[in-house]
């Protein structure tokens, strides 16, 4: 298992950490308006950045430096856009029983099992997603990132870490819900709980990821070759 504490204030090894974590918060906050959307993308691409570098074992206690805007931009686009593949569906069901709960009694009971539905399927995306930035990262297709079969295999290599983890970053959005609501204050606080805690969770998840290819089982192939050898 992972050291919890020593992660949480990882950001905070970096002397520059403050400037770094102050520019993500700012664009962090540009997710919060559509046609702002392609500034999020600044912040997504380094939080990508930071679990590549943990995914390929880089990056020990150092926050990397905000340089090669196109190569973060692009990144973080191709993040974003995989982590709305994911939500999608939840996202369009979620809405529909909004809908339906408008209407009778009947209505209301139906809505209720799509909330239900809706629920379920936000956590198995919550649950996928990490292990299939992971496949991108490793394969550098976006195709491989939906590949829900191999995904799984991968996340059984690992088990209770990946499980603990992802339990902890659901903890982790529903505090960032509550605080987005807190009167004023709500917005820009959110942006650094989010920013920050999405600099955690991609180191934690990144080392998970990388562990979790590290324990493949070799093929036969490569198992008669190491004898041979």
């Amino acid at each position: 298992m992972l050291d919890l504490t020593q992660e949480l204030h990882r950001p905070r090894h970096d002397a520059g950490w403050m400037v770094k974590v102050a520019i993500g918060t700012v664009f962090s906050l540009t997710i919060l308006k559509w046609y702002l959307f392609p500034l999020a993308c600044f912040a997504a691409g380094y939080v990508y950045r930071v679990f590549a570098a943990r995914f390929k074992g880089e990056g020990e206690g150092k926050l990397p430096e905000w340089h090669d805007w196109k190569e973060l931009f692009v990144t973080g686009l191709i993040f974003l856009l995989i982590t709305i593949g994911y939500y999608l569906v939840p996202a369009f069901s979620f809405s529909l029983s909004e809908s339906i709960l408008m209407g009778g009694l009947l209505a209301k009971l139906v809505g209720l099992v799509f909330l239900a539905v809706s629920a379920l399927l936000f956590v198995g995306s919550l649950f996928f997603l990490p292990m299939g930035i992971a496949q991108y990262t490793r394969h550098e297709q976006i195709s491989s990132a939906f590949a829900v079969r191999e995904i799984w295999d991968k996340i059984m290599n690992i088990g209770d870490d990946y499980f603990k983890i992802t339990l902890l970053s659901a903890l982790a959005i529903v505090a960032l819900y509550v605080i987005r609501h807190i009167p004023v204050l709500g917005a820009p606080l959110g942006a650094l709980f989010g920013f920050y805690a999405s600099l955690v969770f991609a180191s934690l998840f990144g080392q998970l990821c990388r562990k979790a290819y590290a324990q493949e089982t070799p093929t036969p192939s490569a198992e008669s070759a190491e004898s041979e050898s």
